[in-house]
């Protein structure tokens, strides 16, 4: 006999939800003449929202920052690297003597890669620095994800190969997309938050009833990534 669970919405269905709201509270605003109110429900605002959905959820740093971080991620989490982590940090599991030595072999190359970044960035060559010699707009602090990701994926492959969980190049590249595959649904539920923020901006709801662009700023941004541990847990949670 299955358990019974109770029914529960998805993310993605809940920011799908709160936008038809936000659209119909803004025809409302609008028809009643709250001042600044832009309606969601008119030919052109439809064909504005048709015009800019895209390019306001492709142009989302979120999405960039994810999907860069999910590369080298991926690749640590499907050779093994994360699990032994757990396994060795949280559960004190004792660990065989080839994940001993992958951790190893992984931690040396975190070292050396650190090592690496660090004297280009802050020794004399600074080759990452901008030409002002400063880390303002840098191609260190604009490439920051992709130092981060890379340097997590090169670990990853060093503990998945020492470890006997990866033996090729077609095993890395699995890794490499293995956590889009994984959370593929944080990006429906990112899509929707998008949108559902570009349209509350466009209404002009937010500036009617007081709220400061910081605010809003700052919840679009925790609603851009929350979903995200939100899935991961999830997962972990299944997993167990």
């Amino acid at each position: 006999m299955k358990n019974s669970r109770h029914p529960s919405f998805h993310m993605a269905s809940i920011f799908f939800v709160l936008t038809l709201i936000l659209a119909l509270y803004s025809w409302i605003g609008n028809s009643y003449g709250m001042s600044n109110v832009q309606s969601l429900l008119s030919p052109e605002d439809l064909r504005w929202i048709l015009r800019n959905s895209l390019r306001q959820y492709v142009d989302t740093p979120a999405l960039g920052i994810i999907m860069i971080l999910f590369i080298g991620s991926g690749v640590a989490v499907y050779g093994g690297l994360t699990r032994s982590l757990w396994n060795f940090i949280i559960r004190r599991k004792i660990l065989t003597l080839k994940e001993r030595r992958a951790l190893i072999l992984s931690l040396l190359t975190f070292i050396i890669y650190t090592l690496i970044i660090f004297s280009i960035t802050i020794a004399p060559w600074t080759l990452l620095r901008n030409v002002m010699g400063t880390l303002s707009y840098s191609p260190f602090s604009q490439g920051i994800y992709y130092i981060i990701s890379l340097g997590i994926g090169l670990v990853g492959m060093v503990y998945g190969m020492a470890s006997g969980q990866m033996r090729n190049d077609k095993d890395v590249v699995y890794g490499m997309s293995y956590l889009f595959v994984r959370c593929s649904d944080y990006f429906v539920v990112l899509f929707f938050v998008v949108q559902f923020f570009t349209c509350l901006e466009y209404t002009g709801l937010v500036s009617s009833v007081g709220i400061s662009q910081q605010a809003i700023t700052a919840t679009f941004n925790l609603c851009c990534y929350l979903p995200l541990i939100w899935i991961l847990f999830r997962k972990v949670k299944k997993a167990k």
